[in-house]
């Protein structure tokens, strides 16, 4: 008997990673041509120009100088891409700022790379240099000495290195910054992709860089030199000169006179000039090669004008498993590629819509829910994260045990005692019994400590104090002294925290979200063909309303005095503002029928106004504090007119009968009452029939 074939299970899309990593890889190699013309030319400028031809000319050895020069280049393009992050470093205190940058795995990877950069840097002009060998040949009557002149050097371009890698950090020089772009005051139907990201060519951005790379490298190499010989000589000259006297006595002779160095390093005026020749050319050469990556890399995620997941077999199932990756570049690149597809590319957008066929549900609702999820994880940076409910552990019910346990072990009988090998081993079998066995001893020791602390800074004859009030009362101090600035934290570094992500930044995929959201949803009332797309708008105004309000609020409560530097949040601001009034006016006739409130639209549409704009009616009167009323009393035997405080319950009545009926109707009149003096008097509690009876007695 033929068995049935089982279906062919459907293969999953081709990750968009890939084709991130392949565009990456392509404009890596553009950078890494520039940089071997840069490295030509350092060849050409520190190697020998008895022959004109050769010094230039690539295939000879200006071009094998050249290939050794371009690994230097290679070490910087290597940390740039294992540390490539998006956005740019929104820390809120300097503190916070020196921990992220410089007390971290990449900054010690930094460093190295840089130092290993330097060294072969060095070591390739030296190679390059005649008169800077290991050693300098003495005469016939004269040994051989130990060269000083590539030393000095060597600890030169060390310290240019340590240099730049603090330079590299502090500017976040494998940060990829994505310009986001403002609202054009007059918008057109023409300007389209230029509207999120306003891009230079990459010819004018490398032109822009050049001029401050090369003031950049200039400073640093003569600041450096006029620091390097001091520290050469009053500190490393010792400690270099043995270092290279081990390695030189493996190929050379050398007489035990070159054991120490003598007098003061004999280098003269025209090597110094060589040396900050050199050391200008290798910042140069790290100043151009960190821009250049940084520049290729920054471009649209296309490819000959498509998108770049318009080359796979599923372009929505790729696209979409760009939208939904953790790494931040891939999903920076991803919503960008949206963005674009929404204002340029109709095919696309069709095929997203009419993609509903999916296991995981339609197309374009999953992509969707990727954006929102992003505008969602700003929300959640504002208000911060949900309260944990306590997790009630689960009580197991047992039956009632009547009677305890019966002893086996004699009850006359003696405890045994512990053996040496019991008594040594308890210890350790309490500490593995644990679940944490090595912290209890360090809570006990470090509670100690913290006692007697306190106790020595307590005052004499003052009252004890909590450990936390302690801290809190020394942390408030070291905020008033004058190295408070180190620790406070602004209000526009709060700001661009809480709103674009911490400890780095990336307004570019919220803008991208936003622009991409509002222009696939208005263009499906033409392209939807199944109409899939409708119902989803009332989530997109909800989460934009929300997030519009939180986002002003916050800035407001921050932002009181109107500090400068919170440009990208404000574009973020007015992206919002301006995609949920494009949808309100799109979809304004079905939004009640899908399911938005009314209540929900007008929030909606008072969000679409900007705070200087609103007008004055709408606006909620602030409630003035109420006055404080003198305390009233109730006279007896006092006319109506006459009589101060609250009014008894059977007068209340009546006026709330006539503000109900209205002023048409007529009451009975109370009796006229006969005046006492005033010093007859009671609680002003007492009201209703019960005050008319007392009135009544008293005037028996």
């Amino acid at each position: 008997m033929s068995t049935l074939a089982a279906p062919p299970k459907a293969t999953p899309p081709r990750p968009y990673r890939r084709f991130v990593t392949s565009a990456l890889h392509k404009r890596f190699v553009h950078a890494a041509l520039i940089a071997l013309l840069i490295a030509l030319g350092n060849a050409f400028w520190l190697g020998s120009n008895r022959d004109l031809f050769w010094s230039w000319f690539p295939f000879g050895p200006a071009g094998i100088k050249a290939l050794l020069f371009f690994l230097s280049s290679l070490l910087i393009f290597t940390l740039q891409i294992a540390t490539l992050r998006i956005g740019k470093q929104t820390t809120t205190s300097p503190l916070a700022t020196l921990r992220t940058s410089f007390l971290s795995a990449a900054t010690l990877q930094t460093v190295i790379l840089y130092l290993m950069s330097g060294w072969w840097f060095t070591e390739a002009y030296i190679w390059s240099a005649p008169d800077l060998g290991w050693i300098t040949k003495g005469a016939h009557n004269t040994p051989d000495v130990l060269n000083e002149r590539p030393i000095f050097f060597r600890l030169y371009a060390l310290l240019l290195a340590i240099v730049y890698a603090g330079l590299h950090q502090y500017r976040g020089r494998s940060s990829l910054l994505i310009p986001v772009s403002k609202l054009p005051v007059t918008p057109s139907p023409e300007a389209r992709a230029q509207d999120t990201h306003s891009l230079l060519p990459v010819q004018t951005r490398i032109q822009q860089r050049i001029i401050p790379a090369v003031v950049q490298s200039a400073i640093v190499s003569l600041s450096m030199m006029f620091v390097s010989p001091f520290i050469y000589g009053l500190f490393l000259r010792n400690v270099f000169w043995r270092i290279h006297l081990a390695i030189a006595k493996l190929f050379y002779n050398l007489s035990r006179a070159n054991a120490h160095p003598i007098g003061y390093p004999l280098l003269g005026l025209a090597y110094l000039v060589r040396s900050v020749v050199a050391g200008f050319l290798l910042g140069l050469t790290w100043e151009l090669t960190s821009n250049l990556l940084l520049v290729y890399l920054c471009q649209e995620p296309t490819k000959s004008g498509m998108p770049l997941s318009a080359s796979s077999k599923d372009p929505n199932g790729t696209l979409l498993s760009g939208l939904k990756a953790k790494r931040d570049v891939v999903r920076t690149f991803a919503f960008w590629e949206l963005a674009i597809i929404a204002q340029k590319h109709n095919d696309r957008r069709k095929a997203i819509f009419e993609d509903i066929e999916r296991p995981t549900g339609p197309m374009w609702t999953q992509m969707l829910q990727a954006g929102l999820n992003v505008l969602q994880e700003l929300q959640l940076r504002i208000t911060g994260p949900p309260p944990v409910k306590p997790a009630t552990p689960e009580t197991v019910k047992s039956l009632p045990r009547l009677l305890p346990e019966m002893q086996t072990q004699s009850i006359f009988q003696a405890d045994p005692k512990p053996t040496k090998t019991e008594w040594l081993a308890s210890p350790l079998k309490q500490i593995g019994s644990s679940k944490q066995p090595w912290r209890p001893p360090i809570e006990q020791t470090a509670k100690q400590m913290e006692n007697k602390l306190l106790e020595y800074a307590k005052p004499s004859g003052g009252e004890s104090k909590s450990s936390h009030g302690l801290i809190d009362s020394w942390t408030t101090e070291l905020r008033r002294s004058r190295l408070g600035w180190f620790f406070t934290s602004t209000n526009t570094a709060k700001i661009n925290a809480a709103v674009l992500g911490s400890p780095y930044g990336n307004a570019a995929v919220l803008v991208d979200v936003i622009e991409a959201l509002t222009k696939m949803q208005v263009a499906s009332l033409t392209e939807d063909t199944y109409g899939k797309a409708t119902p989803t708008v009332p989530d997109t105004v909800r989460t934009f309303t929300r997030t519009l309000n939180l986002v002003e609020d916050y800035v407001s409560q921050n932002n009181q005095g109107g500090a400068a530097g919170n440009e990208e949040v404000k574009i973020i601001v007015e992206r919002l503002r301006a995609g949920l009034k494009e949808l309100l006016a799109a979809f304004q006739v079905y939004l009640i029928d899908q399911g938005l409130g009314i209540a929900e639209l007008n929030q909606a549409k008072k969000a679409t106004q900007a705070p200087a704009t609103i007008p004055q009616s709408q606006e909620k009167p602030r409630s003035k504090p109420k006055p404080i009323e003198p305390r009233t009393e109730r006279r007896l035997f006092q006319n109506d007119k006459q009589r101060e405080g609250p009014k008894d319950r059977h007068t209340r009545r009546k006026d709330q009968i006539g503000e109900v009926g209205g002023p048409t109707q007529s009451y009975e009149r109370e009796p006229p009452r006969i005046e006492a003096p005033p010093a007859w008097s009671l609680p002003r509690t007492t009201s209703g029939p019960l005050f008319q009876r007392r009135e009544m007695e008293q005037v028996r």
